[in-house]
């Protein structure tokens, strides 16, 4: 019996499309010098290899992944993107711009000098930026009728756009990664000094009151010796350091809440909540470990706080005094999806998730104070999530006449702006237009997924004729757009703004949307420093540079 796989594949759609999602993160997986290849590039190679057999989907399956990607970047930007223009993060706002607006000028030069033809154009800039974003919004364009396609058709102008991307992505992505790696060394820069420096600057390397994730705080029972009575509980826990909370105290056949302004007994057990370290000298300055079935009985959880208070956003997470207060310890600081260097000097945003140990009483207190539980929001609004991307096909739909010229948002636009708006109005009121943290990711990456895979498959057909006739034109022009905007942002970041090499490196890559540079500079970094920088970009350019690819498209 003989199996034709290739007919197997062409006549069943959706094995064609799990296969190439399948083997395309398989090869996501593999490591070049040191360094993944990624789920996207894995899935856009292997749409490219199969394309290029002729094999191919319905247009739907392409639009409906990237309706699910550009919604979803607009839920998990909004929170952060509008606090984004405030205080610090005007420095980042004008590093997002400067790229985008030299990548796009660069862009229109090359496609003027070299003549390319509709589309090519706005792939190029998609992929040496490594802006997917950028992409979904170029090709919307051309598929809304906003995008001028010359004497092609919408379908080749389209595909243009995928052959563009898939051919500058790989350079994209590799010149970033050279970028932040060899300018150190070009201009003798030691990195991990400066992110030192800046940790100290900021109050970074002071970690006295926090934990690490691999010394979560745990409950201990002591009996008070001698020494230790007939003080308060304030005072012995100045003596004991901050990060230690007492919790109860047995008293003969009592058990009393601890507080301040208890006072400590000859022969009292006391349960203290601390971390490893500060139990390894209890015994020494506070009296011998007891078991105590009681004393011990605590419901001790670790979550996920939203920052969504007004009394927390824009504040250090110092003030929030959350040992002091609340009997809790916080760990670590998660914005726009990328984790920041922790310290009590951090700045809390909006929509940050702070993680947070604690009894669980007194861990809803905290949660209270500052946001609310994520682990508390279980189920999707789904109702909103739907009429959320109805909305934006809406918007996009709406065209303004300028002349003979028709101008518009384009879908990319109306998605992003009602995601945008959702998932700000969703970080002020936790119960409208809900999505847990892992729905979101899930439906970001399917629909990122689904998306490049109608990418790969669409420009396989048509990208060995292109390489063979403008590819090293699109190659190096790729490349100058890739480097060219680094490099300015670099001088003015480093000129103009004072910022340290070390954030300003990572605010240049969140700028180019290059997740896998980041992973590079912090290594050479030594430090998760310029993931601040990153995080203070990265949502702002996945916002500009979507509307950057549908510009270019309609000039």
């Amino acid at each position: 019996m003989e199996v034709d796989f290739y007919q197997i594949l062409k006549d069943n759609p959706l094995m064609l499309i799990f296969t190439v999602l399948g083997f395309g993160i398989l090869v996501g997986r593999i490591s070049i010098a040191g360094m993944l290849l990624g789920s996207t590039i894995g899935v856009l190679l292997v749409g490219l290899f199969f394309g290029h057999f002729g094999l191919t989907i319905n247009e739907m399956v392409g639009t409906f992944g990237f309706a699910l990607f550009i919604f979803s970047v607009g839920l998990q930007a909004g929170p952060s993107f509008f606090s984004a223009f405030a205080a610090d993060g005007v420095r980042y706002v004008g590093l997002s711009f400067l790229v985008a607006i030299v990548g796009v000028l660069l862009t229109l030069l090359f496609g003027f000098l070299f003549d390319l033809p509709a589309g090519l154009d706005a792939g190029m800039m998609a992929g040496a930026l490594t802006s997917t974003p950028s992409l979904a919004g170029a090709q919307d364009a051309f598929l809304s009728g906003l995008a001028n396609t010359e004497d092609l058709s919408i379908e080749q102008a389209h595909q243009n756009v995928s052959i563009g991307y898939a051919i500058t992505y790989l350079g994209g992505t590799a010149g970033v990664i050279a970028f932040v790696s060899q300018l150190p060394k070009i201009l003798k820069i030691d990195l991990a000094a400066q992110a030192r420096a800046l940790e100290d600057q900021r109050g970074m390397g002071n970690r006295r009151r926090f934990v690490s994730r691999d010394s979560l705080p745990i409950i201990r029972a002591y009996e008070v010796n001698p020494k230790e009575q007939d003080r308060t509980m304030a005072q012995a826990r100045q003596e004991l350091g901050l990060a230690a909370v007492p919790l109860r105290i047995k008293r003969g056949g009592d058990f009393i809440d601890a507080s301040a302004e208890t006072v400590l007994h000859k022969g009292d057990i006391v349960s203290i909540f601390a971390g490893l370290d500060v139990h390894h000298l209890m015994q020494e300055q506070l009296g011998k470990e007891v078991l105590d079935p009681v004393l011990l009985d605590y419901d001790v959880v670790s979550r996920q706080i939203v920052v969504s208070t007004d009394a927390a956003i824009g504040k250090p997470l110092r003030e929030q005094d959350l040992i002091g207060r609340h009997g809790c310890f916080a760990s670590g600081v998660t914005r726009s999806g990328i984790e920041l260097p922790f310290s009590e000097n951090i700045v809390l945003n909006r929509g940050d998730r702070l993680q947070v140990t604690g009894e669980r009483s007194r861990l809803d207190s905290a949660a209270a104070a500052i946001g609310y539980i994520e682990e508390e929001v279980e189920e999707t609004d789904l109702v909103t999530f739907s009429f959320g991307i109805a909305a934006g096909v809406a918007i996009g739909l709406i065209l303004f006449k300028i002349g003979n010229v028709s101008v518009g948002l384009g879908m990319a636009g109306g998605l992003l702006l009602t995601g945008l708006l959702i998932g700000f109005a969703g970080s002020v009121n936790p119960t409208f237009g809900r999505v847990p943290q892992p729905a979101k990711y899930l439906l970001m990456e399917l629909g990122l997924m689904l998306f490049m895979a109608r990418v790969g498959l669409n420009a396989g057909g048509g990208i060995v004729e292109t390489l063979s006739s403008v590819g090293p034109l699109l190659i190096l022009s790729g490349l100058a757009i890739t480097l060219v905007p680094a490099c300015l942002a670099y001088l003015v970041g480093t000129r103009m703004m004072k910022l340290n090499p070390a954030l300003l490196l990572g605010s240049v890559t969140g700028a180019m949307t290059s997740t896998p540079a980041l992973t590079v500079l912090n290594q050479a970094a030594r430090s998760p420093v310029p993931a601040l920088g990153y995080a203070g970009t990265y949502t702002i350019a996945n916002v500009l540079l979507t509307f950057a690819g549908t510009f270019i498209a309609m000039i």
